[in-house]
């Protein structure tokens, strides 16, 4: 009969398999400052039938390669490489967790672009100055939601009151433009719609 694997030393080979697949210094990094969470993957592997656990586990593990800028190369070999320091590459578990992990690793990458897509709507972003304390207004927020786009349209409200803005001609989506012109309006900024053609 076999002895079970030990821990430090399963955790020891898994993170010199994950160091060793590193191609960027952020996956360098993100190997070093996620030893807890991987400490926990190891200890769930050995509980056997914990693996709902181990595939939040795996997603949180997911999120923070992702949050650190590591690679889609490390993030795709790292389950691999915890099942060789195991030496259970077939394990059932395997799949699922290589599936979680991914998973993580690619909504933290697609809220992140999101996050980035939408800042660029808003204020001084999408404001070109005019002269005369006016300003032209890029109305096109992606967001179909009314309360996204009320606060987003009271933002840039503010912000051009604050900066002394007095009129300001608007442009984009009807449904972005008319959120903007009732902000502006409430703030005491003269509107105008403008329209394409």
């Amino acid at each position: 009969m076999t002895s079970p694997p030990d821990r430090t030393a399963v955790c020891d080979a898994w993170h010199r398999s994950d160091l060793a697949c590193a191609v960027l210094r952020a996956d360098r990094e993100a190997v070093e400052r996620s030893t807890s969470v991987r400490e926990l993957m190891v200890d769930l592997v050995f509980t056997d039938g914990a693996f709902d656990e181990l595939y939040d586990a795996c997603a949180v593990l997911g999120r923070l390669l992702a949050q650190a800028g590591a690679s889609p190369t490390l993030a795709s070999a790292t389950v691999n490489h915890l099942a060789d320091a195991l030496g259970a590459q077939g394990a059932a578990w395997v799949r699922p967790a290589r599936a979680a992990l991914a998973e993580g690793f690619a909504s933290t990458i697609i809220d992140g672009a999101r996050r980035e897509a939408t800042q660029a709507w808003e204020f001084p972003s999408c404001v070109v100055p005019l002269g005369e304390a006016a300003v032209a207004i890029a109305a096109s927020h992606p967001s179909e939601d009314d309360e996204v786009l009320t606060a987003w349209a009271g933002r840039i409200a503010k912000e051009a009151a604050l900066r002394g803005v007095r009129r300001a001609v608007v442009c984009g989506r009807d449904v972005a433009c008319a959120a903007v012109m009732d902000a502006l309006m409430l703030v005491g900024i003269g509107a105008q719609r403008a329209r394409w053609g």
